[in-house]
């Protein structure tokens, strides 16, 4: 294998363990207190929310724009679609798919303990994916800011996670370790795709634009709602101070 396909494979791998990881954040604080006040959820979600939107689109697309100038931005405008259609039939394939169970867990927690682990799982695939087409770019700056996005992403993610399977009787530790797994895809899946962008360079324009569509559309079914819902009108300061925290970022990597 060229070498430096082997440190590009090893780097995205690497990252986004390390986005994988920052669940941890978001389990710890049940090791010692009950319960998270709702609108702190619901700001930490705004502000992922934020930084994946502002990633998304200044980072990921403006790469991909800036990569197919002219009319040929229509691989960018196609990769968002195709990312959105994507990551829509994976959350309904969650949801028509409930007969099947995953390390006991339909046992110790139940059948909607299974559920959002399995939907946890399937919608993290495309995050890394995102992970590895940004670091796959050979623009190190833009995997920074991606994984970074992610990585707070994942933090209100793993405590949704943990207050759910808690009030199904799952225990704290329990709960750390079924947070990790349900962000695993990030690293199977970052590695392949890097790969697959080192191998088909022209299609990273469309690549780029996969990821944003994708993650966009996690941002406005998901995160965006959920933070609404429980700020009770912070949830646009919060989002801002993300997309600001994004920019910064951005700049201080030399995006």
């Amino acid at each position: 294998m060229d070498a430096e396909l082997l440190e590009l494979l090893t780097v995205t791998f690497a990252a986004a363990i390390l986005a994988d990881l920052s669940m941890v954040f978001g389990v710890a604080p049940f090791f010692f207190v009950q319960s998270i006040p709702e609108r702190l959820k619901g700001l930490f979600a705004a502000a992922a929310a934020g930084m994946m939107a502002t990633a998304s689109l200044v980072q990921l697309v403006g790469e991909g724009l800036e990569r197919a100038p002219g009319m040929q931005a229509w691989e960018v405008t196609a990769g968002l679609g195709l990312g959105a259609v994507f990551y829509y039939l994976a959350a309904e394939w969650v949801k028509s798919n409930e007969d099947f169970d995953i390390a006991s867990l339909r046992e110790s927690g139940g059948t909607r303990a299974l559920l959002i682990i399995v939907a946890m799982t399937v919608h993290s695939m495309p995050e890394g994916i995102a992970i590895g087409v940004a670091f796959g770019s050979q623009e190190q700056s833009l995997g920074i800011a991606v994984v970074s996005a992610l990585a707070v992403h994942n933090i209100p993610e793993a405590i949704a996670i943990t207050l759910a399977l808690r009030a199904s009787g799952v225990s704290t530790k329990a709960c750390l370790g079924w947070a990790l797994v349900t962000s695993l895809p990030q690293p199977i899946a970052a590695p392949f795709a890097a790969w697959f962008i080192w191998l088909f360079e022209p299609l990273l324009p469309a690549a780029l634009g996969f990821a944003a569509g994708a993650m966009i559309y996690l941002v406005i079914d998901d995160l965006l709602p959920d933070a609404l819902e429980k700020t009770n009108g912070l949830a646009a300061a919060s989002f801002t101070a993300g997309v600001v925290a994004m920019i910064l970022l951005g700049r201080l990597v030399g995006l």
